[in-house]
């Protein structure tokens, strides 16, 4: 059999990843095919399997991700490889104590339930954990999450990540990572959706705030994803990490239409409030994991210019809006999404949606678009609309309808 598709039983299994053999365990598979990442009970639905059309694909993709993966990060692939370490499956391998371990898999498909194997602290992933802590293991699957997430669109972002890990590594930490990929994913989404010629309540958004920006990757991303549109991020102090993330955009970054990438992005240094007056109907304001006083200051500011806007509460002051009710017997994590719920329903909220817990305990973006001539048809499940209203691709340039 192929030697990537093993029973569990085999000592070849060594070879699967940790939630892999998990997932084996759970459901009694006795085969599995570790590049489809499917598993079976009985050996003939397994031989079907890697007999099939589907297979033979996967197969011939793994030896592109394989290539790709050290093209994009040479220096992530451990140091103990050597050109015979490296199998006809393409799976990278060392020797110890005369036995194959698998170090790297780049190869299998990038799981959200991945996440819960990344170094945590309490119920998230560490915020001092950077790209240069994680084994080799991790940062290959990393990488897998860059592609999958990203690949089709910005097949240079694991590069650009991986050149800032060899020069600055201290600025990726990988909890803000995750943050800002997820949150960008969806922010931009909506961003996106302005553009729609199916949807009239729409004004198309021609400069966007990211607001108490921080190290300001999520107003970099928006700059590169959307090269027409002013983008400004603006905090009270301006962070090195910035510098080192748009240096690394605009070193290995693609140009679009001859533009130099980032050319349309700013920074000030400045009160997020001091931005009031330049607010109209097309800005778009956004804050992550601002505290406090600051996701309401987004929230009104866009509402007198009837603008959009998307934030990450990290903390709400219940003073703001429960008007002296109490909040008792209920744990942080429960406070936290009972007071997300009052402030999307206080600023006539058009989507709530979250990323992983594992990623952050403060997971929730609450955003507001367009008129609002129809809430319900972004309401999610239980108001009739759609939970995945928003899923569509993430092309720079691209301007894909809802």
């Amino acid at each position: 059999p192929d030697n990537n598709n093993v029973p569990p039983s085999s000592s070849s299994s060594s070879h699967l990843p940790q939630y892999v053999k998990n997932n084996l365990d759970k459901y009694g598979y006795e085969y599995y095919c570790n590049i489809c990442a499917i598993g079976f009970t009985k050996e003939k639905n397994y031989q079907q399997h890697i007999a099939g059309r589907k297979h033979a694909q996967m197969k011939a993709d793994e030896a592109i991700s394989w290539h790709d993966f050290i093209t994009d990060c040479p220096t992530w692939v451990t140091m103990m490889m050597t050109d015979q370490d490296c199998d006809t499956d393409n799976t990278t391998t060392t020797k110890n104590d005369d036995k194959d371990t698998v170090l790297l898999d780049v190869c299998t498909k990038w799981r959200e339930s991945e996440l819960s194997l990344f170094p945590h602290d309490h119920s998230c992933i560490d915020t001092s954990l950077t790209i240069s802590d994680l084994s080799p293991q991790l940062r290959a699957r990393f990488w897998r999450y860059l592609r999958d997430s990203f690949g089709m669109h910005y097949p240079e972002l694991p590069k650009i990540i991986h050149y800032i890990s060899l020069r600055d590594s201290q600025y990726l930490r990988v909890k803000e990572l995750f943050e800002t990929c997820e949150a960008f994913q969806i922010i931009g989404n909506i961003i996106a959706s302005t553009t729609s010629d199916d949807v009239d309540d729409n004004v198309e958004v021609d400069c966007i705030y990211d607001l108490a920006c921080g190290h300001g990757l999520l107003g970099i991303l928006l700059a590169y994803r959307f090269p027409t549109k002013k983008v400004v991020c603006v905090d009270l102090e301006e962070r090195k990490s910035y510098h080192v993330f748009k240096s690394a955009f605009v070193t290995l970054g693609e140009s679009y239409q001859n533009r130099t990438p980032l050319s349309n992005l700013e920074y000030r240094v400045d009160d997020l409030r001091n931005i009031q007056e330049e607010v109209v109907e097309s800005s778009f304001l956004v804050s992550i994991h601002a505290c406090n006083e600051a996701n309401k200051y987004v929230a009104d500011m866009s509402r007198k210019a009837n603008a959009g806007w998307a934030v990450m509460p990290c903390c709400i002051r219940s003073g703001l809006y429960l008007r002296g009710a109490s909040i008792l017997d209920l744990s942080s994590e429960d406070r936290y999404k009972v007071l997300c719920g009052v402030f999307a329903e206080a600023n006539d909220a058009r989507l709530v949606r979250k990323i992983s817990r594992d990623i952050t305990a403060r997971p929730i973006i609450i955003a507001r678009w367009g008129m609002l001539s129809d809430r319900s048809s972004c309401a999610g499940e239980e108001g009739g609309g759609s939970r995945d209203s928003l899923e569509f691709v993430v092309k720079r340039g691209a301007m894909p309808p809802l």
